[in-house]
């Protein structure tokens, strides 16, 4: 299943990363300071948008503290993409 990815700075966290290192989903809408996520799946929890790449910085400081590893566990979408662009992601 796909879900939306915000272009405004989107973080995508695998679900099987909180699971092999034991993290509370709790724990992530902390650091995230989320009380949901943007989108969600069996597979992938979408945040977003976050506006500017301090915030996203931030936001990814957070996501290593709790242990998670930038590509392997989670990423940052990010470009210079027009607003009535919409983009999707997926784990296959």
């Amino acid at each position: 299943m796909k879900i939306s990815v915000s272009n405004d700075y989107g973080i995508v966290i695998r679900r099987a990363a909180l699971k092999e290192k034991e993290i509370e989903i709790s724990k992530v809408f902390e650091v995230m300071e989320a009380i949901e996520p943007l989108e969600e799946s069996d597979a992938l929890l979408s945040f977003g948008p976050h506006f500017g790449g301090e915030a996203s910085y931030e936001l990814s400081k957070r996501l290593d503290a709790l242990g998670l590893t930038c590509t392997r566990d989670y990423f940052v979408f990010y470009g210079d993409f027009p607003n009535w662009a919409s983009f999707y992601v997926s784990e296959e």
